[in-house]
């Protein structure tokens, strides 16, 4: 059993503390102590921004796992690795995570960064395609976590801080088109997806594809976020009537948290597809994958909370098992080691979450 120390004791936080205690000794940090800790997991009181203090905590444990909101997460990386300590995260922070890589290897310490759903899954799938195809010409990912139970306005809630979530309406989405990088608006060409099941969906551009954009060769990438349809118009308006401008982000979040909350028990699914396109094995190929998962009625945990923690546990299982060298690595470089997407993979299908080739 090895030490792990989670910092973020928020939905998914607990989740990855609550999934590494199985086989691990485990301590969650956080400013307040969460109201229900499950047994068998210590809590430290820790506010993350004092450097002095993170850096004093992180020297007992063998791994930390980042589990902080994104205007946390990037100065939490840099501190835990000037401390010489290894770290997977899924801080969705708008820092380049891969600036810390010389940071990394002179105090000899790794990071895996973005490893959750999206960005986390989709980066390890196109690091597979680049490794198992001839060429790779085209990659899509759509993804979103929805609450079963529709609800208007919003037909929405948040499994994250809704500043985060604004974030991601906000920000510019970076893609590649026929080798050319291109910067569209967020909530920009929306699709309609189908899935069976579920039934139409939406899916429109978000800032999602982070890093792949500088470590693989693919000429046409691009990230889409799935919501209810209507869900993007409706936030356009707000965002088109100024509810999304910095003197007035905060007030909008406070209303927000009250508005994206989910109740307790409240299911919600996910769905994750992935569309590539190439040549593999001299042919030209085409290839659709999918992940549709749902809320744990057993063990009472959001599907959102499933797939991005337990990716984040399944990625820091392989940190301690495996000699990863120095640096800062992103999905994508696992997802080309073939022994390492598959032991991720398989870490996860012992957990339902399976990701399954479209007929």
């Amino acid at each position: 059993m090895k030490k792990i120390l989670v910092l973020g004791g928020g939905r998914i936080g607990r989740v990855i503390a609550l999934n590494l205690s199985e086989d691990h000794g485990v301590c969650l940090t956080d400013i307040q102590k969460p109201e229900q800790l499950a047994p068998g997991i210590k809590f430290k009181q820790l506010d993350v921004t004092n450097k002095s203090a993170l850096q004093k905590v992180v020297s007992g444990y063998d791994l930390v796992v980042g589990a902080l909101p994104s205007v946390l997460g990037f100065n939490a990386l840099k501190a835990v690795l000037e401390a010489g300590q290894s770290m997977v995260d899924i801080s969705f922070f708008t820092e380049d995570p891969l600036q810390l890589d010389a940071l990394a290897k002179q105090h000899n310490a790794t990071a895996i960064v973005d490893m959750g759903l999206a960005p986390g899954l989709t980066n390890l799938f196109a690091g597979h395609f680049v490794a198992t195809y001839d060429q790779v010409d085209e990659m899509v990912c759509l993804v979103g976590g929805l609450p079963v139970e529709r609800s208007l306005p919003f037909q929405y809630k948040a499994p994250f801080a809704p500043l985060d979530v604004i974030e991601e309406y906000t920000r510019p989405a970076r893609m590649r088109r026929y080798g050319q990088a291109l910067t569209l608006p967020a909530l920009s060409e929306i699709e309609t997806l189908y899935v069976p099941g579920i039934g139409d969906l939406e899916a429109f551009n978000t800032d999602g594809l982070r890093t792949l954009l500088d470590t693989v060769d693919i000429p046409t990438m691009a990230e889409k976020t799935i919501r209810y349809p209507g869900h993007a118009y409706f936030i356009s308006q707000l965002k088109k009537a100024g509810f999304f401008d910095h003197p007035h982000r905060d007030n909008t979040a406070q209303v927000l948290q009250k508005q994206w909350q989910f109740n307790d028990w409240e299911e919600d699914f996910t769905v994750l597809e992935i569309r590539v396109e190439g040549v593999r094995q001299g042919r030209q190929t085409s290839e659709t994958y999918r992940l549709v998962d749902y809320y744990d009625q057993k063990k009472r945990i959001s599907s959102m909370a499933r797939t991005t923690g337990y990716t984040c546990a399944a990625a820091a299982r392989l940190m301690l098992n495996n000699k990863i060298k120095s640096g800062v690595l992103a999905p994508e470089h696992l997802g080309q080691d073939a022994d390492c997407f598959e032991s991720l993979l398989a870490d996860l299908a012992l957990r339902n979450i399976l990701i399954k080739p479209c007929p």
